[in-house]
């Protein structure tokens, strides 16, 4: 600031001086306060972020309110794991020719991104969409996850999908069909997968 500007802003008083700051410097306050709110932003976004500990998707099935909880926070607990963790579940996907086909396209298309950035693990599904998972070569062999799952009644002899129909969470929420279990054969999670599957047959 040079001195004759100085000194012309010490002469104003109240608004005046506030109306001269405004007109002659609003570039630099404007730059100052959206570096103070990236950086607040940033700050609040490290401290509220999550620590995906397993991605889970429900194709041509749909989690009620309760085996929403069961699946994701009840997980966590047994797991002792903290509130920053997290299960991200992708509910209300359809693969299936009787239904909308544009939504089926959508479903398609969030599958398809989640598989392309390694944000799917495990995938409870219908008959049909099982189906579809394994044509697509999507599945992992449950037994190289968790040996002991080879003795696992409802596991299908190529190890592909189990059928978790009589799990006790699954068979409370009532649902009219079968629902079968997959592991994505690349699943960022192979470990917790694992875990998961325990838990749920408990």
């Amino acid at each position: 600031m040079a001195k004759a500007e100085w000194e012309t802003l010490r002469s104003l008083r109240g608004r005046k001086r506030l109306e001269q700051i405004w007109t002659y410097y609003k570039l630099p306050i404007f730059l100052v306060l959206l570096a103070i709110y990236a950086v607040c932003y940033i700050g609040y976004r490290q401290a509220t972020r999550k620590n995906e500990v397993l991605y889970l998707a429900m194709v041509n099935v749909s989690a009620g309110q309760q085996l929403t909880e069961q699946l994701t926070q009840g997980f966590l607990d047994q797991q002792g794991l903290t509130q920053k963790d997290d299960v991200y579940l992708y509910n209300g996907l359809l693969l299936s020719e009787e239904a909308d086909q544009q939504y089926v396209y959508a479903s398609r298309m969030k599958i398809m991104g989640a598989l392309a950035a390694d944000q799917l693990d495990v995938v409870l599904m219908d008959a049909e969409a099982r189906d579809a998972f394994l044509e697509e070569g999507y599945l992992a062999d449950l037994r190289t996850l968790d040996p002991g799952l080879a003795d696992q009644p409802g596991l299908d002899g190529s190890g592909l999908w189990l059928d978790v129909s009589g799990a006790p969470m699954i068979q409370a929420a009532g649902f009219s069909d079968k629902v079968y279990l997959g592991v994505i054969i690349q699943a960022p999670h192979p470990e917790e997968a694992a875990a998961f599957i325990r838990y749920l047959l408990s």
